[in-house]
Parts: C-alpha cells; sequence; structure tokens
C-alpha cells in the first residue's frame, strides 16, 4: 500500500513473537559480499537502503523457495513506523523468520494442490494485479516526490513550525476486561506499573515495563490515541481501554512538544502523503484509458 495501516498495538508483540533465537541460522558470507552494515545506519531508511543496495542475495533457502534482502526489506517497509523504536537486528531476523514460514507454508499448499484450486487462482491473480498497480501508481507520482518538489512541500508545510506533541505512554494489554480491571485495583493499591506490565502484559513491551517511549498520535491505533493524549502526566486510565479484541490499560510518563523535524526526518512522511494525495485522482484518470463495461450488482455469466 502507499499508506502505511494506522498502528495496532499489539502489532509489536505479534513481531516479536516470531523472532528466531540468536545464532540459530548459519551466518555465511556470500560471494564476499559485505554484510549489512546496520550498526552504522543512523536511520530506519538507511538500514533499509543498506539491503536494498544487493536486494538478490540470499538470506535463506526454504526448499526449492529463495528469501532475499528484498524480501526482508519489503516486509519491513510494511509495518507500522512504531517498529524503528526496536532494534534493527531483530527487525531484520522477524521479517526473515516470516518470510520463511510464508515460503514454507507455500510450499505445503503446493504439494496438496492448492495451487490448482480456482478460487486460489483468482487471488493469486489478483494480488499480482494489486501490487502492479501500486508500483504504477508510485512510478506515475514519482515526480511529484523529487527532492526539489518535496523541499517546497517541507517549506510550506513543516519547516518554522512545531513538531507534532508527543506523550510517553506505558502500556499493559489482556486478553479480557475483568483481567483489565484486577490491573487497575492492584496499580490503585500502590503496585509498580512496571512491574505489572512485566508480569501480565501480552504486549511485546512487556519485557520493558510496558514502556512504549515517545509517540505521536499518528502513530496510534484512534481508540489508545484519544485516551492517550488526554491523560496528564502520571495519571492512568481509570477503566480498561478496548482495541483490537484487547484491553488495554495506559500510564502517561511524559509529553513533550515536538521541536522542528528536519527536512531529512521528514522526508519519508512527506513523501508518504504526497504520494497518497495524487493516489485518488490518478485512479480516476485511468479508467479512462482503457475499454470499461461495468454489469452492475446482476453481472454477467461468463459462460458462452
Amino acid at each position: 500500500m502507499l499508506r502505511r495501516p494506522v498502528l495496532r498495538l499489539t502489532v509489536l508483540a505479534a513481531l516479536l513473537a516470531v523472532l528466531a533465537p540468536a545464532g540459530v541460522y548459519a551466518q555465511t558470507p556470500k560471494d564476499g559480499l559485505p554484510q549489512p552494515n546496520i550498526n552504522s545506519a543512523a536511520s530506519m531508511n538507511a538500514a533499509l537502503s543498506e539491503l536494498d543496495r544487493s536486494p538478490t542475495t540470499i538470506v535463506a533457502e526454504v526448499g526449492s523457495r529463495t528469501v532475499t534482502w528484498g524480501d526482508v526489506a519489503d516486509v519491513i517497509r510494511t509495518w507500522p513506523d512504531i517498529v524503528a523504536g526496536v532494534p534493527f537486528q531483530q527487525l531484520y531476523q522477524a521479517a526473515a523468520m516470516q518470510v520463511m514460514q510464508q515460503r514454507a507454508l507455500a510450499l505445503r499448499a503446493e504439494s496438496a494442490g492448492l495451487d490448482k484450486d480456482p478460487a486460489v487462482k483468482r487471488r493469486v491473480r489478483n494480488a499480482m494485479d494489486d501490487a502492479l498497480a501500486q508500483e504504477m501508481l508510485r512510478r506515475s507520482l514519482q515526480p511529484n516526490v523529487s527532492s526539489k518538489a518535496l523541499q517546497a512541500v517541507y517549506n510550506g508545510v513543516v519547516a518554522g513550525k512545531p513538531g507534532p506533541e508527543r506523550v510517553h505512554p506505558r502500556i499493559i494489554v489482556t486478553d479480557t476486561q475483568s483481567d483489565a480491571e484486577d490491573v487497575i485495583y492492584r496499580l490503585s493499591q500502590g503496585a509498580s506499573f512496571a512491574t505489572v506490565a512485566r508480569e501480565v502484559s501480552k504486549d511485546g513491551s512487556a519485557h520493558n515495563g510496558g514502556d512504549l517511549g515517545f509517540v505521536t498520535l499518528d502513530m496510534l491505533a484512534p481508540e489508545i490515541g484519544a485516551v492517550a493524549f488526554s491523560l496528564g502526566v502520571g495519571q492512568t486510565t481509570a477503566y480498561p481501554v478496548k482495541s483490537a479484541n484487547h484491553w488495554f490499560v495506559i500510564r502517561i510518563e511524559e509529553r513533550r512538544q515536538g521541536g522542528t523535524p528536519s527536512f531529512t526526518d521528514s522526508r519519508v512522511a512527506l513523501e508518504r502523503d504526497v504520494l497518497h494525495a495524487g493516489v485518488a485522482e490518478l485512479r480516476k484518470q485511468v479508467l479512462k484509458t482503457v475499454p470499461v463495461t461495468y454489469y452492475g450488482l446482476a453481472g454477467k455469466s461468463d459462460q458462452h
């Protein structure tokens, strides 16, 4: 997609849950090619550029399938912005594991003959069309995101203005409302938020006492963001907050008004927003370039 989905906080837990244990997979150099210099990368974008410099480098082999640096980078780019707070080595391993699992499942599906199923073939065709359409949109709108064009947008929209407000929350995530209410009661009796988070939270942040670091409103699911940004420093939610089939208890540690971000720091977000703004118009225009017959709800039989 040209715009990343709004964060559901349990995404972080899902990512961390699939991390492979360190050292399980052999780290074999590939034809003398230097490994990604992740430690020197100044940002997530720079780290991904390290993978992009050789997208065909093989990370793993799963049966007859391979997993490459390019595959790993593609997966990481689909994840919400907040994962930038996770060490890149962990993200890399989680993404590689996700692709390996996908390859293994695909091989099993082929051995079961699912690739011949008409419904599966239709979905594969639709997935291919979607990938082609997204790439066509990106390339068609590329002139809108040249350095000169983005600099003009930055000067008009960002430069000289304060950045978005940030809050520093801790969270405890439970499976049921009653469990969350028990957590709130324990906290009201003086229990440490960080200690309770480590003991009961279902989120990937549990090991860190539920600490999410500083986040902006657009990094949170709407129901979580509305509560987090309404709390004062030191306040904890009086009632559990439901989001994505989980229940959240939220505490705010700090609030901070963001400074004006630099053009370099703003570039990825500006590019995403500029591309997004042009998508709707381009989608309408492209229909005028090909023959289209719409049959409505009744449809048309494909029998001849």
